[in-house]
């Protein structure tokens, strides 16, 4: 696994972020930014080449942009119906339900930067 590879991390919870730059940054990944819009992710998320978004981040302004990005997690309060159709519309392979846990969002990460 590379760990040099660059991450976008996005949530409009602060804490959701902090806490996922500490999962990320204890399994050696250092190389992350954090956004809190749709805005933000549209000005960092071509320097970034990972990107890990909430759901209720995505949207029509970021469906072309996330389609050419084929790393990217998203991550839900649970794996419902609607998040499944709404992340199947935007190509979404890898999507991680809450409570999330460093080891499924590394292995997400694994089989992605494997692909």
């Amino acid at each position: 696994m590379n760990l040099s590879t660059p991450f976008l991390i996005c949530d409009k919870n602060e804490e959701i972020r902090l806490l996922l730059k500490n999962m990320l940054t204890k399994h050696g990944f250092f190389h992350l930014i954090e956004a809190q819009s749709t805005e933000e992710i549209l000005q960092f998320m071509n320097e970034k080449q990972f990107i890990i978004t909430h759901k209720d981040l995505l949207n029509d302004k970021l469906k072309k942009l996330l389609a050419e990005k084929k790393h990217f997690i998203v991550l839900s309060p649970a794996e419902t119906e609607e998040t499944i159709l709404l992340s199947a519309y935007f190509g979404v392979k890898h999507i991680v339900s809450f409570p999330y846990s460093s080891k499924s969002i590394v292995e997400k990460i694994s089989s992605l930067l494997n692909y």
